[in-house]
């Protein structure tokens, strides 16, 4: 996602709903009503994001004009995002935006904190985008020593927007459930919205769906929908095909590898590759001062993105490799194996859940749920063509991948 994409032309739903939540914000701030959150849930590609986006720039231009000098006297609108290559995108729309300042583009903890220290620094309107990123216990490391980031982003703010959807937790000390969140906003003024129209994947409703019921195990595993004019889809029993087949499309539009986090990587500032049959290629390099997104940087088409790279971002084409902790079930079913998903740090956190009266089940399905939901933020990327190989063999039967002797395009 650019920030041209950011700024897409909202559609009727769109529409409907920022003129909800400008009407709320209005009559929030008008009455002194605190705390407000309005929440805004939808699948992924479904322009919540492109949403926030016109909202930051709608509420912004209102605080600096003269038509609601009351509500907006400070005009501290903030944009909130708990996602390095979010915050870039948004950083970078602010600078090419005359309206927006990049200072108004913060990572929530630098924000709680300020706002701690100086109530000059609490928001008029917060907008949280990946709300389902945010922290729900101590975390030393980035220096949030709170309980819970929303509830901390809604005490420092006159009026909260919030986005969020609950298939992308993708850490244990970010563990949201809908009880949680429903503690988290408590007594303040709610009111609640929904996208769910599709921007980003041109799949069938048939292929969409096929995604759905295998990453969440509702159904045993089959080979994909045939895919269309609009949207192409296939299962490779060799990597390097898929990763022919996805570079021939550079030059087109954004074709990136991707893969589930199964492979050996550090931010050690070194290179780590990923060997699959066919296959050996280079983890994305972390570039945290990088200003264009790593999808569409010259650099990365030979390199593989994770789930922290492209989540909130497009593709055109994306091949994905389902790596060791993605299995076939005795029942044909997708099992996840959190013993070797080697993102260790987001399997970590249990004593504070287990504090919170969680049991040994409840932490086990909170970590397949991690995996779940991590696979279906990489499957649901692309625009144009999705490609597929499977690491487990019987996966891949199940799937139905077949040998390839050229390089077919997706």
């Amino acid at each position: 996602m650019t920030p041209s994409s950011l700024l897409a032309p909202l559609d009727d739903d769109q529409q409907r709903l920022f003129d909800r939540i400008i009407a709320f914000t209005d009559r929030c701030l008008s009455t002194s009503q605190r705390p407000a959150v309005f929440l805004v849930q939808g699948a992924a590609g479904t322009g919540k994001s492109v949403l926030l986006s016109h909202l930051l720039i709608a509420l912004t231009e209102r605080a600096r004009s003269a038509q609601v000098p009351a509500l907006l006297a400070h005009g501290r609108i903030r944009m909130l995002v708990n996602h390095a290559e979010m915050w870039r995108r948004y950083r970078e729309l602010a600078e090419r935006t005359p309206v927006l300042r990049k200072a108004q583009v913060l990572r929530p903890t630098p924000f709680i904190n300020a706002a701690a220290r100086d109530e000059a620094k609490q928001a008029d309107v917060a907008l949280v985008d990946e709300a389902h990123l945010l922290l729900t216990r101590p975390d030393p490391y980035t220096r949030f020593h709170g309980s819970n980031q929303l509830a901390d982003i809604i005490a420092a703010s006159r009026v909260t927007i919030v986005v969020y959807d609950d298939a992308q937790v993708l850490r244990m000390r970010a563990q949201w459930t809908p009880k949680l969140l429903d503690e988290v906003l408590g007594s303040a003024a709610v009111e609640r919205g929904e996208l769910k129209r599709q921007h980003r994947m041109g799949a069938s409703l048939a292929v969409r769906d096929w995604i759905d019921r295998t990453v969440s195990g509702q159904a045993p595993v089959e080979p994909p929908p045939a895919g269309d004019g609009d949207f192409g889809i296939r299962v490779f029993d060799d990597a390097g095909a898929l990763y022919r087949a996805i570079r021939s499309h550079d030059g087109e539009g954004s074709a990136r590898m991707l893969s589930t986090y199964d492979y050996p990587y550090t931010l050690d500032g070194g290179d780590h590759f990923i060997d699959e049959p066919g296959l050996h290629i280079r983890w994305d390099r972390y570039r945290p001062d990088e200003p264009e997104p790593w999808t569409t940087r010259a650099d990365t088409v030979d390199e593989v993105g994770s789930v922290y790279t492209v989540q909130g971002l497009d593709l055109d084409w994306a091949g994905v490799l389902l790596g060791p902790s993605v299995a076939l079930s005795s029942d044909g079913r997708l099992r996840m194996l959190p013993e070797r998903y080697e993102d260790r740090a987001a399997l970590n956190g249990v004593t504070a859940l287990r504090a919170r009266g969680w049991s040994d089940g409840d932490v086990e399905q909170a970590r397949e749920r991690i995996l779940r939901d991590a696979l279906l933020t990489l499957l649901t990327r692309a625009r144009r063509g999705l490609g597929l190989y499977a690491h487990d063999q019987a996966l891949a039967a199940a799937l139905g991948a077949r040998p390839r002797a050229r390089v077919e395009r997706l």
